[in-house]
This record gives structure tokens, C-alpha cells and sequence, in this order.
């Protein structure tokens, strides 16, 4: 009769229990997720302070275009609203994600601001999502913050 020693058995359940966490976080757990890619298009239209103020902007109105594939949500803000120096410093976007919500803010990176704001169409890509369902929270949606369910 073979016996097995307790000091080989916990080893063994713990090289098990390594393997596991190594292999779902490889498999692409929201641990990894970042951002990547940020592009826009410009300034589409300039409007100047006091159009904000009376919140007269244009017909324009925000919408988000979005593919998924091999891991990675390609996403598109359309009309996202920002100041016009914006070119000066870029947009950043941050995520935070909260179980199968991601929340997603676009603003203008550190610069000096002008005195108008403008529209432009904010693309990027959040590498190494997994399958599922989402909701993806835009806090820049002008006037307030939008949400829009996505399946991936």
C-alpha cells in the first residue's frame, strides 16, 4: 500500500490553486483591462461661450459607434463636446469598471482652454475585455451622463 505524504498533498493543492488563478487571469479577467488608441478627428464645429451658456450648441447629438473583437471593444464618440484647445494636450479617457459596469471619462488632457468649445468624433479601444454584457456609463454625454447596454 502507497502512502502519501500530508506535506505532498498540500503542495500539490497549492500548485493547483496557482494554476487556476494564473489561468483565469490569463484568460482575460477585468484585472488587465486598459485602454488604448485614443484618436479623434479635430474640431468639427466651433461654438463659442456664450452658446454654451444658453445651451444653443448645434443639431448635433452624442452617439457612440462600437465593435468587439478578439478581446478588444472598439468604441466611437461621436459629437463628444470639448474645449477647442483640446489638440494642445489630447483627450484622455479613463475606465473604471464595477462588476458589468463600465464607466468611461473622456476629457481634454492638461492645456491651456480657449474660450469656445467644440465637437469631435473620440475613438479607443479597451484591450482585454471579456464576453459578456456590459453597460458602459459616458460621463461626458451632453448635458449628463448616458449609459448604453452592450453584448460582446
Amino acid at each position: 500500500m502507497k502512502h502519501i505524504n500530508i506535506k505532498t498533498i498540500a503542495a500539490a493543492l497549492l500548485l493547483t490553486g496557482t494554476l487556476a488563478v494564473l489561468a483565469c487571469n490569463k484568460e482575460g479577467g477585468t484585472s488587465r483591462v486598459t485602454v488604448q488608441n485614443i484618436t479623434n478627428n479635430g474640431c468639427k464645429t466651433h461654438t463659442d461661450k456664450q452658446a454654451l451658456e444658453a445651451k444653443d450648441l448645434s443639431t448635433a447629438t452624442d452617439s457612440i459607434g462600437y465593435s468587439y473583437s478578439r478581446g478588444t471593444l472598439y468604441i466611437t464618440h461621436y459629437n463628444l463636446l470639448v474645449n477647442c484647445s483640446f489638440k494642445v494636450g489630447g483627450i484622455d479617457v479613463d475606465i473604471d469598471i464595477q462588476g458589468d459596469t463600465i464607466t468611461i471619462n473622456e476629457y481634454e488632457h492638461d492645456g491651456p482652454l480657449a474660450d469656445c468649445i467644440c465637437f469631435t468624433d473620440n475613438s479607443f479601444q479597451i484591450a482585454h475585455l471579456p464576453h459578456g454584457t456590459y453597460t458602459l456609463v459616458f460621463l461626458r454625454w451632453y448635458p449628463e451622463p448616458h449609459s448604453v447596454t452592450v453584448t460582446l
